[in-house]
């Protein structure tokens, strides 16, 4: 193999410049087109202390940067939450086709409960960072609850009972829970009254599973649940 001679080296350093121009103009289309967007989603949660269901409020915006995550949540998180906000955040980007490194990603959580856990607002984060990402807001009457993974499948929750009966009150048309727990053991107490001798009653106290089908239950409370298995069910649902 020959040297290269000057005008081999002068085409190389060309081709060098024309990419490294064509990069910084793709960085900054991507900066320019998909910054300081927001989006909002509502995020279905169980109040702690096992005292019911209600709605938390997810925004995301995205704004010029280095791939960076940042999340804020009212009043308080689990630890799980940053991870899932960080696998949220590159689904999100991977499914608008916009490099995660040329932009940063704000999730805010709002929520009336005192911790949010991070593993059930995923999925929710991810369609926020999508519609922040492509310009489209999210439709408001449709409520998906699971864990996201970085393959965009969904993973399983709890509480599902609570968040449906939430997603009653506030409105909400369809409830996107994981797929496989449309049926859902769940626990209410009762009580036994034991009556050991005559006139002495002793009331026991305890629990008596039973199973829900939550479609079931859906449509007697005005909401269709429908079971999705990855992002790819339900992104469909909020930008149809």
């Amino acid at each position: 193999m020959g040297s290269l001679d000057t005008k081999d080296i002068l085409v190389l350093v060309v081709i060098y410049a024309m990419a490294f121009v064509s990069g910084f103009i793709l960085g900054g289309y991507f900066v320019v087109s998909h910054s300081y967007r927001s989006a909002v989603v509502y995020a279905a949660a169980v109040v702690s202390g096992g005292q019911g269901g209600t709605l938390a409020t997810i925004t995301a915006t995205v704004r010029p940067g280095h791939g960076r995550v940042f999340l804020t949540v009212t009043p308080q998180a689990e630890l799980d939450t940053q991870e899932s906000a960080q696998i949220a955040a590159e689904v999100a980007t991977r499914l608008a086709g916009v490099p995660m490194s040329f932009v940063d990603i704000d999730f805010s959580i709002n929520a009336p409960t005192a911790i949010v856990g991070g593993p059930s607002a995923g999925a929710a984060m991810t369609v926020a960072a999508y519609g922040a990402l492509t310009g489209k807001q999210p439709r408001r009457d449709v409520v998906v609850t699971g864990e996201i993974r970085p393959d965009g499948s969904i993973g399983p929750v709890g509480g599902l009972v609570d968040k449906l009966e939430a997603c009653a009150t506030h409105g909400i048309k369809y409830f996107l829970i994981p797929a496989g727990e449309r049926y859902v053991r769940v626990a209410q107490p009762v009580n036994k009254v034991i009556e050991p001798i005559p006139g002495v009653k002793i009331i026991e106290q305890g629990l008596q599973w039973k199973t829900v089908d939550l479609m079931e239950l859906g449509k007697k409370l005005g909401v269709k649940v429908v079971e999705v298995s990855s992002i790819y069910d339900v992104l469909p649902y909020f930008f149809s």
